[in-house]
């Protein structure tokens, strides 16, 4: 059986029995995010940790994955403990010498943050659905012939700032945002390849990070003969809807209580940083950390307590790290740091700072409460970066490191 309590991710594992299942095992990850013990779960079955639907949900798709021989991932809404949540979750069958699945091991994530922000998005899209009709915009149409563009008065005014009823189409491409232009290419629908396209950009008189968002829906309009003639759009102004999307997509990203990155938005940073324009040698280097003796604060003076702690270590991590850095709070007492451009002792350096910054007592309306990290520190080069790869490494210098007695940090090999 597979030692999940050696897995950096929430993981649990299901052994198959007869017709039903039991937890063989369940890490620390989960059960904190379950808000169960582990002795709770290990050795019941999801009948008996479950609610009543919840279980047989969880027991069909066991069954559906032990049935198919095949690794399942599904996303469902569980009831627990701590709170409603959505969870993303996948089983791996693992199969006895004889053939048959004789376990299931599952990686979970808490995807809540992502169905917010999309059950979010849904509802903002069905409000601009309705506030259609009183939107600004207006029409253009583009004569192929002549590259001239007919546009309606309140269109130029809120993309070139003047009425002008006609312009050529250089003209009305140049209040496009630069970054913007390709968005309306219409070459495709020039050469009569496609009969309609909906487009998005920024346009605007102004400076162009003032300029509003606008989505073009067009359409080819062809003569008798059936070539192209003209394109006709329909623009509207979204730019409210735009910047209720990027709100809600910066909220999906960052932890309500600190105001620092989440898993999610600390995944994406990493991915971002990774495809940026560095030397294959250029090196950077990943932290991992945990707050010690956070769970006794908590249990001890509650969540008030606590979050002030969480912030105040937030606050302190934000002040150690470089603009460039990336600082996220990827669990209830889990951080992480990812340094660009690593050189010489720097990493080393910072390590001892983040040590010492949380060794320093933490000031709360029940008084001052001594708190620590343990940190697992990683490197590599961009030539071999894998973000999955430095985060085992990294995550295997933290375990070593809460062997030894916690309150310290380690270089992975």
């Amino acid at each position: 059986m597979i030692d999940v309590n050696l897995i950096g991710a929430p993981a649990f594992a299901v052994k198959v029995v007869g017709d039903g299942f039991a937890y063989a095992g369940v890490n620390r990850r989960m059960t904190d995010l379950v808000g169960l013990r582990p002795e709770d779960v290990v050795g019941q079955s999801p009948q008996r940790c479950w609610p009543p639907e919840m279980a047989r949900a969880i027991v069909a798709r066991y069954r559906h994955c032990v049935t198919t021989r095949q690794a399942l991932a599904s996303e469902a809404h569980y009831d627990l403990p701590g709170g409603g949540r959505w969870w993303h979750v996948t089983m791996t069958p693992v199969f006895a010498p004889d053939g048959q699945v004789s376990a299931l091991v599952g990686l979970a994530a808490d995807v809540s943050d992502r169905k917010a922000a999309e059950r979010e998005r849904r509802e903002s899209d069905a409000r601009m659905a309705l506030a259609m009709d009183v939107l600004d915009g207006g029409f253009w149409h583009l004569d192929l012939a002549s590259r001239l563009v007919e546009i309606s008065p309140k269109l130029s005014g809120l993309m070139a700032g003047r009425p002008e009823p006609r312009m050529g189409w250089d003209d009305f491409t140049a209040a496009i945002h630069p970054e913007d232009r390709d968005a309306l290419d219409v070459s495709a629908l020039a050469r009569g390849e496609c009969e309609d396209a909906t487009m998005e950009f920024r346009a605007g008189a102004g400076p162009a990070d003032g300029m509003r968002w606008f989505r073009s829906r067009c359409r080819v309009m062809r003569c008798p003969a059936g070539r192209p003639r003209q394109i006709v759009g329909v623009v509207r102004d979204i730019t409210d809807q735009r910047r209720l999307q990027d709100l809600y997509e910066r909220q999906a990203r960052t932890d309500a209580l600190t105001g620092l990155a989440n898993r999610r938005g600390f995944e994406g940073s990493a991915g971002r940083f990774l495809r940026g324009d560095r030397a294959a040698q250029a090196r950077f280097g990943l932290v991992l950390l945990d707050l010690d003796r956070f769970k006794p604060i908590n249990d001890r003076y509650g969540h008030a307590v606590g979050d002030a702690v969480l912030r105040e270590i937030a606050r302190r991590l934000g002040a150690l790290v470089r603009p460039e850095d990336v600082v996220a709070r990827i669990g209830g007492d889990e951080f992480a740091i990812l340094v660009a451009d690593v050189a010489g002792d720097a990493l080393p350096a910072l390590a001892e700072r983040l040590v010492r910054a949380a060794d320093a007592p933490v000031s709360t309306p029940v008084g001052d409460l001594s708190v620590g990290f343990s940190i697992g520190v990683a490197t590599s080069t961009m030539a071999d970066a894998a973000i999955g790869d430095l985060s085992d490494r990294a995550d295997r210098a933290l375990y070593e490191v809460k062997l030894s007695g916690r309150g310290t940090w380690r270089l992975a090999a």
